[in-house]
């Protein structure tokens, strides 16, 4: 067995073992309009349509912005194979993390080989060290935040392979024995465009790279071929999807972004010392973390940053100077800065979340490894095992806090108070274990702190419906429509409400702003279609029915619900047909068993009775 192979080995079982209380834990936050109630992912004949358009992305449409086919079929095959359960989801986030804990221990074996040191010692403590870190937990607990750690996989199996395609070319000079690096770096950039947009600065830390460890100039032809060997990933990588951003969404941007560019800008110095220091000292994890915005320059908390954030650079640039292992400690504190580049431009939702800094923290498992590397094997041996151990034990209790919402957002709302995001989730889980009053408590804490949050009173209103108070549910639902009236769902709701009410009109009226605002969604085009039945306009329901049908053709409800509309118009073969359809889907589906023996039994109009001019 080569010893590489032993060693990913290893680093798989340590993995394994500091995961493994992790495996049960509940899909959570954005899994749910991504995973669980999306039903694009159920049917793997959609594959393709997730390479053309982003709009199937996601339940909710608010959500599709992002164009990440990759990441999306996995999720189909996710479900394909293990349904919703979520083993098999996080196994797979598992595999990419112990995956790109591996790819560290290869990119800094030839990175410090090539300074001529002892490399596989401290590489190998990098990659212990990076693959139970409690900082990057969230990558496997956090089912969605596969984006992060698979687009992390694919870049870092770039960058190796871009490493040993230069250390091939041997001066640039394209060799035949460096294509095949090349190439397959070419291809795994692209693997991670396809999963998440952060790779698009793997082209700038190629160039650094070069930068950093090949700093000869290259002669004559050889010189082309070094310019020339960043053109492919520019132009077949980074270069697509701005298009793609400018002509489908306007910009660059993403929707969803609560802070000005101004003020995000100026709060990122804070976000960034805050990763650095969960890298180092993890206390304090949480999926949500609440950190004052800046919107002035002459803010104090904002100059400190500033100031720490310059020496962190001016530090970078002495360790360059100094050079061995320290040059790659210095290449990986800007590999930091520039990796998260993307998310600290943008002003996204979320000011911080831990898994957009997984790929970035690398510099801090390395500082550490080449701090134990240096001292005398008899003590760094025991050393490394101690940190390892601590660590793994953060991990784990780390693991527990993801079980299920309920433990989650607990654990958030005591490290983040504040957080009208956290408290509206936490309304949420109680909502899950059936606790309406404490439910309704978080909602109005949650609009205490941020009365604009038009979730909460969405939220507040599901919790009235379910407790069957119609007019507290229907105003709940009509203050959310005031602050964000393109939400679909709550006209959905509302539809539901007003039917149960008996108002069809306004019924029919709400299902049909629902579908204006969101026409992917057959449940909808269901619950309208059995509004126009009961509205007595059958044709407009039968077209609304095959519509549902359209959209989800493992829909059975719908089918059943058409066969129905054919059976009280007498259309009995057709009303089998439609029953059929439905069983063929759900074989126990007991009604529509019991509704096809009708429609192949229809009732015998009575014969007409003779009086005058009648039949006898």
């Amino acid at each position: 067995m080569g010893a590489h192979l032993r060693i990913f080995l290893l680093i798989t079982a340590l993995s394994v073992a500091v995961y493994a209380n992790s495996f049960y834990n509940s899909f959570h936050f954005d899994d749910q309009h991504y995973i669980v109630t999306n039903p694009y992912i159920r049917d793997l004949s959609n594959i393709p349509t997730f390479f053309k358009s982003s709009q199937y992305s996601s339940f909710e449409k608010m959500f599709t912005g992002h164009y990440r086919p990759l990441l999306v079929t996995s999720y189909a095959l996710n479900y394909a194979i293990s349904d919703l359960n979520p083993v098999g989801y996080h196994l797979v986030n598992l595999g990419f993390h112990t995956g790109s804990a591996f790819l560290v221990f290869l990119i800094l074996e030839a990175m410090l080989g090539s300074s001529g040191l002892p490399a596989t010692f401290t590489a190998l403590a990098v990659a212990f060290i990076f693959a139970v870190h409690p900082f990057n937990s969230e990558v496997v607990n956090y089912i969605t935040a596969r984006s992060s750690v698979m687009c992390s996989f694919f870049y870092l199996l770039s960058f190796y392979c871009w490493i040993l395609f230069r250390n091939v070319a041997a001066g640039f000079s394209l060799r035949p024995m460096s294509t095949p690096y090349y190439l397959a770096s070419l291809l795994a950039f692209l693997l991670a465009m396809l999963t998440k947009e952060i790779a698009i600065t793997l082209p700038v830390m190629l160039v650094l790279y070069d930068m950093y460890f090949y700093r000869s100039t290259p002669k004559s032809a050889t010189r082309r071929c070094y310019h020339l060997s960043y053109l492919p990933y520019i132009l077949l990588g980074a270069v697509p999807y701005l298009i793609y951003r400018f002509r489908v969404y306007g910009g660059i941007g993403l929707s969803g972004g609560t802070r000005d560019f101004y003020t995000n800008l100026l709060t990122q110095s804070k976000v960034l010392l805050k990763y650095m220091q969960l890298m180092i000292l993890p206390l304090g994890l949480s999926i949500e973390h609440d950190i004052a915005t800046s919107n002035s320059i002459y803010d104090v908390s904002l100059i400190i940053s500033i100031v720490a954030l310059l020496f962190i650079v001016t530090t970078a640039y002495l360790l360059f100077k100094r050079g061995g292992e320290w040059k790659v400690l210095s290449f990986f504190l800007l590999w930091f800065f520039i990796t998260l580049l993307p998310t600290t431009l943008l002003p996204l939702n979320a000011i911080l979340q831990e898994n957009r800094g997984y790929l970035a923290g690398i510099g801090f498992p390395l500082f550490a490894g080449i701090c134990v590397g240096k001292l005398p094997r008899q003590a760094s041996t025991p050393l490394l095992l101690i940190l390892i151990s601590l660590l793994s034990i953060m991990t784990i209790q780390r693991n527990r806090v993801w079980k299920d919402d309920y433990a989650l957002w607990r654990d958030a709302a005591n490290k983040s108070p504040n957080s009208a995001r956290v408290h509206d989730n936490l309304g949420l889980a109680y909502i899950g274990r059936g606790e309406y009053d404490l439910a309704i408590a978080e909602f109005q804490r949650t609009l205490e702190l941020h009365p604009l949050y038009y979730l909460a009173y969405y939220n507040a209103g599901v919790v009235y419906q379910l407790q069957n108070s119609l007019d507290l549910a229907r105003d709940s639902y009509e203050e959310c429509l005031k602050i964000n009236p393109q939400y679909f769902r709550a006209y959905y709701n509302l539809g539901i409400l007003y039917r149960k009410t008996g108002d069809l009109d306004k019924a029919i009226q709400a299902y049909e702003k629902a579908i204006s605002l969101d026409q992917r969604h057959s449940f909808v085009y269901n619950n309208l279609g059995v509004a126009l039945t009961d509205r007595g306009q059958t044709d407009k329901a039968e077209s609304v029915f095959k519509k549902a049908v359209e959209l989800d053709p493992g829909y059975e409800k719908a089918y059943f619900n058409l066969g129905n509309l054919y059976y009280k118009a007498g259309k009995y073969g057709l009303a089998a047909g439609a029953y059929r359809s439905s069983l063929k889907i759900k074989p126990d589906y007991k009604e529509a068993r019991e509704m096809l023996k009708a429609a192949l039994n229809p009732p015998i109009p009575p014969l007409l009775k003779g009086g005058k001019g009648g039949l006898q």
